[in-house]
């Protein structure tokens, strides 16, 4: 079985978020990334449905500048066997749709059994892409899958979460798209052996004239979606201590808010 990962590449959680110049992005100086949380989770059910399987090639493709190459071998080291990363500057900047197309381009360069993704990026939040590429290949897709086990005759035994903590259970023929929600699975950690493993891992680098894509289909040149401006929350709420004893709290709590909240 042959499984392709789409992860990305985003800001640290705790990282302090600084506006660039032009006010429709952010500085990465000094900036620390990570891999996109959900992503870990679609890198972790790959691994483990290889090794269900008993055989199989686990694939990890990204698009970004070149640190995103960082993250690629981090899930080199996690057990993956081989990477793509759409590094070349054209691919850079676009939005799901443009994004997707890219993906989609690279996934048709081989035959794949399944590609997984995370949910939603951490940072931009989405939740398109994967079910974009999905619809660009022609693949039954799940989306918000808490489940996925090997079904046989060609098929997987897949669980998607659905709302007020319903569950519907599927048996999805192959080659399909899953994308694949936190909390899965506990995500295993990656040992020194699996990081020095990883450094000789091939990892393609294909331009997009190789993967039969038009400057117009990708980056920002393919995108719908223009981002005109960004801006940091305004920070308009402030906190105040009410002292003394609990009556005296209370009464002066009612009194605040009937006087200055006005919400009584």
């Amino acid at each position: 079985m042959k499984i392709l990962v789409f992860i990305k590449q985003v800001p640290d959680r705790n990282a302090r978020l600084v506006l660039d110049a032009s006010g429709t992005g952010i500085l990465e100086t000094d900036l620390t990334w990570e891999v996109n949380e959900s992503d870990r989770y679609a890198l972790e059910t790959a691994l483990r449905i290889k090794e269900s399987a008993g055989e199989g090639e686990v694939i990890v493709a990204s698009v970004g500048p070149e640190r995103v190459r960082k993250a690629i071998n981090s899930a080199l080291a996690m057990g993956c066997d081989r990477g793509i990363h759409l590094v070349d500057p054209d691919y850079q900047g676009g939005d799901p749709i443009a994004t997707a197309r890219a993906l989609a381009a690279a996934a048709r360069m081989e035959e794949f059994s399944l590609i997984l993704s995370g949910t939603r990026s951490d940072d931009d939040g989405y939740g398109q892409t994967s079910m974009l590429v999905a619809s660009m290949l022609g693949l039954p897709a799940v989306f918000l899958t808490i489940g996925v086990e090997l079904a046989g005759d060609g098929k997987l035994r897949v669980i998607r979460e659905l709302e007020r903590s319903r569950q519907e259970v599927l048996d999805l023929p192959l080659p399909a798209m899953l994308g694949i929600q936190s909390g899965i699975h506990e995500v295993r950690y990656t040992s020194l052996k699996g990081i020095m493993a990883a450094k000789k891992k091939p990892v393609a680098t294909p331009s997009p004239a190789e993967l039969g894509l038009s400057l117009e289909q990708i980056g920002r040149n393919g995108s719908r979606l223009e981002l005109l401006s960004m801006s940091l929350p305004e920070e308009k709420s402030q906190c105040e201590f009410i002292e003394g004893d609990a009556s005296a709290a209370a009464k002066s709590l009612v009194e605040k808010l009937r006087r200055e909240a006005k919400v009584l």
